[in-house]
This record gives C-alpha cells, sequence and structure tokens, in this order.
C-alpha cells in the first residue's frame, strides 16, 4: 500500500514535470524564432548600412574628381565651371540626404541590437527554468531508485532526453553570444 501511495506520488510528479518540460520546449521555440526574427533583422540593417556607405563614398570620390576637373578648366571653359559647380552643389545635397539616411539606419540597427539583447535575455531565463528542471529532475530519480526496473529505464531516458534539451539550449544561447561579441 505505502509503495502504491509513494508510486502514485512519483507518478503525479512525472507528469507535472513532463508538462513543465513541454512549456519549456514551447518557450524555448517561441525564443528561437524571436531571436531569428531579430537576426533577420540585424543583417538587412547592416546591408543597407554597408550599401549606404559604399555609395556615399562613390558620390564623394565622384564629387572630388569633378572638383580637380573644374581646377583644370577654370581659365578656359568658364561655363563649363559654373555647371560643374552646380553639380558638384546637387552632390552635397545628395550627400547630406545618404548620411541623414545612414543615420536612420543606424538607428535602426541599433533597434534590432536591442531586440536582440532582448531575446538573448529571454534565452538566458529559459535557461535558468531548464536548470531548474534538471534539478528537479535529480531529485525525482533519487526518490525512484526503489521503484520497479521498467521504471527505472524510462527515468533514466527521460533524463538523457532533459540533458540533451539542456545542451542544445546551452549551445543555441553560446551561439547567440558569439553573435553578440561579433555585433
Amino acid at each position: 500500500m505505502v509503495l502504491s501511495l509513494e508510486f502514485s506520488t512519483q507518478h503525479r510528479k512525472q507528469i507535472a514535470l513532463e508538462k513543465r518540460v513541454k512549456e519549456l520546449e514551447h518557450d524555448k521555440e517561441s525564443l528561437q524564432s524571436d531571436f531569428e526574427a531579430a537576426q533577420g533583422t540585424v543583417d538587412l540593417m547592416r546591408g543597407m548600412v554597408e550599401k549606404a556607405r559604399r555609395e556615399y563614398l562613390a558620390q564623394v570620390q565622384e564629387t572630388i574628381k569633378n572638383e580637380i576637373l573644374m581646377g583644370q578648366a577654370v581659365n578656359s571653359l568658364d561655363c563649363e565651371v559654373v555647371q560643374l559647380r552646380a553639380e558638384a552643389s546637387s552632390l552635397r545635397q545628395l550627400n547630406s540626404q545618404l548620411v541623414g539616411e545612414l543615420e536612420s539606419t543606424k538607428e535602426a540597427a541599433a533597434t534590432g541590437e536591442k531586440k536582440l539583447e532582448e531575446v538573448v535575455g529571454k534565452l538566458s531565463e529559459a535557461k535558468g527554468q531548464l536548470e531548474e528542471a534538471a534539478s528537479s529532475l535529480a531529485a525525482l530519480t533519487t526518490e525512484k531508485n526503489a521503484a520497479e526496473a521498467s521504471k527505472q529505464k524510462l527515468e533514466a531516458e527521460k533524463a538523457d532526453l532533459m540533458n540533451m534539451g539542456a545542451d542544445a539550449l546551452t549551445d543555441g544561447f553560446e551561439l547567440a553570444l558569439e553573435q553578440i561579441r561579433c555585433l
């Protein structure tokens, strides 16, 4: 009778732990998708910043080239000098616009980085919850050593699955930290 009550109690604890593991797995999937979305946004912003930088450099080089040509043609081509100065002015205006776009792109990238930091925080929180679940599972495994042989086999498989989940989460967290370091 005592063994039956103990087994019933252990069974209820096992069901509660399995439910908690499913909740953690669902949270992990949700956090992973948030992280991937944030990473995509950061990558897009980096591409936009790089494109704006290349365009800016090309326009600056073009402006310098035009100013050199104007300096050489000042004595003989007064009309062309006026025309080239107007073109240089429009390039400066475009340069100012590009600088403004670059600043807004930097702000968008900073927003993406903040979202990424939030995702990393959520991943860290999920890791802590997973570690708590792993310690609870270890305590249950100790209590169930006196149970039937088949019950021990099931608990050992469950512990292995939990460790695999923790390893996967830890690997994901370490990759996220590495990405943050790269940023």
